[in-house]
């Protein structure tokens, strides 16, 4: 199951600091230029509404263009409904509610809505659709691989990839840091996905895990 969500995801998607860039590492130049980077990552804790939320920082704009433009903050929810239509919930966060329409994503068959917020992970947040309350777990604090070490265990993979792209302080690329859920609530059912895209239109993915410091898999679509 796990091999086959790692290969769909690489499909679907458009330490040391590392040396060699001149005047900023790669490390940095990466770091800098990150389109959208995850760094918080929620569960529901109730097994029948399965939902996620994950928070960080993302582009204004979605262009997937090589370049890394202006940072706004996210949080996104994304939940498995029995439905294909715009559905209601109620989002409480440190006891303040608000009505949130999720929408359905035809990609992905998820229901999908930014709170337009960055979270801190300290959050009390409740999640309520129809008759069912999740209260939401921060999971990230569990991980054993933080974003900063995803990134840097992606750079490391993708070196060869990445510092072709480095101009002393200027990258020819963006970065994205993303974490793909399998909304079961398990150990494995989260995972970091660290992409790399030129302006010219390359892409490099890698998939590194969230209980251990290792990449899985890579755009080969074999595990690593």
């Amino acid at each position: 199951m796990i091999k086959k969500l790692l290969i769909g995801a690489l499909c679907l998607l458009p330490m040391v600091g590392l040396v060699g860039c001149g005047q900023m590492d790669s490390l940095s130049l990466v770091q800098n230029n990150m389109s959208e980077r995850a760094d918080v990552y929620y569960f529901s804790n109730n097994e029948n509404l399965k939902i996620s939320l994950a928070s960080g920082q993302r582009e204004s704009t979605y262009n997937y263009d090589g370049v890394s433009t202006n940072k706004v903050d996210f949080a996104l929810i994304v939940a498995q409904l029995d439905s294909a239509d715009t559905e209601l919930c109620q989002v409480t966060i440190d006891g303040v509610q608000s009505d949130v329409l999720l929408e359905f994503n035809y990609r992905t068959g998820t229901h999908m809505a930014d709170l337009e917020r960055k979270l801190t992970g300290e959050e009390e947040i409740q999640i309520t659709y129809g008759d069912q309350t999740a209260t939401m777990v921060n999971k990230s604090n569990e991980f054993a691989v933080s974003s900063s070490q995803a990134i840097q265990l992606g750079c490391q993979h993708l070196q060869d990839f990445i510092e072709p792209l480095c101009d002393g302080n200027n990258f020819d690329g963006e970065c994205y840091l993303r974490i793909m859920d399998t909304l079961t609530g398990e150990e494995n059912g989260a995972l970091w996905l660290f992409s790399v895209m030129s302006k010219d239109g390359q892409i490099k993915n890698v998939i590194i895990s969230t209980t251990e410091q290792i990449v899985l898999a890579d755009d080969s679509g074999d595990v690593v």
